[in-house]
């Protein structure tokens, strides 16, 4: 039997090496390839004029984030299986990654084994969404008062130093809010952060 070919695209080299490393222990897998990011994978595929059965990949990458490679991919390569993974999945950017072509979307909180066993049924052809696989839902993180004045100020465009003038601290501290409220939005930059609050509901 023909082992299946898995592409790996995340910006987290520990991740990359992490499952890389798992599926490298199982019998039915070779790895084809892993990439930092969403357009160094799709320059490889360009250039070998093919991509791997299944590729997994991380939805919120710096760059060419996981949904805009998908959309890419799927116009040159439109038979390939991909499987998204996400920090926090939501039920709007699920739907997204479906109309896209994506053949599963799920957490990264998702055990090794039942990952290496999804990667084998879609690449069978079976589909694979978190809300159906895991019952999660959307769940909005819970911000602090400071860090939403923090929040509410950057969707206002103000720079760091601007935000420590108008809340009295200093841009370093300002700097350590936009970092924690960044890691618990699982955003990559201080717009994804205000675009995922509305989305999650923090913020109307």
């Amino acid at each position: 039997m023909d082992k299946i070919r898995v592409a790996i695209v995340d910006d987290h080299p520990i991740v990359r090496d992490g499952l890389a490393a798992m599926l490298t222990t199982k019998r039915t897998f070779a790895i084809e390839g892993k990439y930092a990011n969403g357009d160094e994978f799709l320059k490889a595929a360009g250039e070998k004029g093919a991509v791997a059965d299944v590729v997994v990949m991380d939805v919120r990458m710096p760059g060419h984030d996981g949904l805009s490679t998908l959309a890419d991919l799927k116009k040159r390569f439109p038979a390939v299986k991909c499987i998204l993974l996400t920090g926090l999945p939501l039920k709007g950017e699920e739907e997204e990654a479906r109309e896209l072509g994506a053949s599963a979307y799920l957490p990264k909180t998702t055990d090794q084994d039942r990952l290496a066993a999804l990667i084998r049924e879609v690449a069978s052809g079976s589909d694979v969404f978190a809300t159906e696989d895991n019952g999660t839902d959307e769940e909005a993180p819970n911000l602090t008062r400071r860090e939403m004045q923090v929040l509410n100020a950057m969707s206002k465009g103000y720079t760091r130093d601007e935000i420590g003038g108008i809340l009295g601290i200093s841009g370093e501290t300002v700097k350590c809010y936009i970092k924690t409220i960044m890691l618990k939005l699982d955003a990559t930059n201080a717009a994804n952060a205000v675009a995922r609050a509305y989305e999650l509901g923090i913020m109307r």
